[in-house]
């Protein structure tokens, strides 16, 4: 018996347990250091839980649970609304987990196409990824369903491939041309992943379906281009997005847990490791929902409690690596 299974056994018999800090990779590099952190926008007329989120241009678009999106003027950074619609798949259950433009973009549209993951796990909807094309005509802000893909998360053991136990999250790599699905082997929370040396991070490749393919593409092992699985080290995955091959991914609800502490993580598909963590429970103290990069820095999307707080909730700037170009 090793030292540190000793030391948990006697925690364990005090009553102490241990989460998010019972992981020990030595070969993970170390968190990073001299993080510059900041809020950037207290967002005003918040319906439902804040979800997913995008930007482009001057505009930033927030997604809440259910399918209702804000839009925040980026430039002004003043947190209010200054317009808004429902997705074309907005329903009860379509948490709007996760939200990234692609490269491509239907004909009259005023942005390229939207990818929206679901991310609730059970939903009938679950392993969908619904294609938005978004327009603002005349001030008014409207949407439809352009594609649907369908993901088929059986038999990927017969390719050699590691299944996923479910909640896509679809990301797009706009500088390469890819499509990635990042979720785990099993769901990320303890009532589930009782044994934490038995779960994965899991990121798999296909192509960026075009429209031209029809209005509803389905996606299987036959189309996987590649897969790389990642140490799991973080509990409760949220969201993120893909740059260059690079997915960066957050974690954790904030001081509402800190066994689940705010966290982020950049995962290289070509090196197939981490390159970056970041231990920011005591910088992004609301819950991590989503992540974009723009301008040399990560905008991380957050919700609270309503019923708990007062405080609008908070888009945050964080610093990159000082490695990223």
């Amino acid at each position: 018996m090793n030292t540190k299974t000793i030391i948990t056994a006697i925690l364990s018999l005090c009553g102490i347990q241990l989460f998010a800090q019972d992981f020990e990779f030595p070969e993970l590099v170390k968190p990073e250091e001299n993080i510059k952190c900041e809020e950037f926008i207290h967002k005003q007329g918040r319906g439902r839980a804040q979800q997913g989120m995008e930007i482009y241009g001057r505009y930033i678009f927030s997604l809440e649970d259910g399918g209702h999106v804000n839009i925040y003027d980026f430039k002004k950074a003043d947190g209010k609304v200054i317009g808004g619609f429902e997705l074309a798949s907005s329903r009860p259950d379509n948490h709007a987990n996760n939200a990234e433009f692609g490269v491509e973009k239907e004909k009259g549209a005023s942005f390229p196409l939207m990818y929206i993951s679901n991310g609730k796990v059970g939903s009938e909807i679950e392993w969908l990824c619904y294609v938005e094309s978004i327009s603002l005509k005349k001030g008014k802000w409207s949407s439809h369903i352009a594609q649907t893909i369908h993901l088929d998360g059986n038999n990927w053991e017969s390719k050699g491939y590691t299944a996923i136990f479910g909640a896509p999250s679809w990301l797009v790599d706009r500088e390469r041309g890819f499509l990635w699905v990042f979720s785990a082997i099993k769901r990320t929370v303890k009532s589930v992943t009782t044994d934490p040396s038995e779960n994965k991070y899991i990121a798999t490749k296909f192509r960026i379906p075009k429209l031209a393919e029809g209005k509803d593409v389905y996606l299987s092992v036959e189309d996987i281009l590649d897969q790389v699985i990642f140490p799991f080290d973080i509990w409760f995955t949220q969201a993120g997005c893909c740059v260059d091959g690079k997915i960066i991914y957050g974690y954790g609800v904030g001081k509402q847990d800190d066994t689940r502490p705010s966290a982020i993580r950049i995962y290289d598909t070509d090196k197939k490791e981490i390159t970056a963590r970041y231990e920011v429970q005591e910088q992004v103290i609301w819950e991590i929902e989503d992540i974009c990069v723009k301008n040399g820095w990560m905008y991380v999307n957050t919700n609270n409690n309503p019923k708990k707080h007062k405080c609008d909730p908070i888009i945050y700037k964080v610093s990159l690596p000082s490695w990223w170009k």
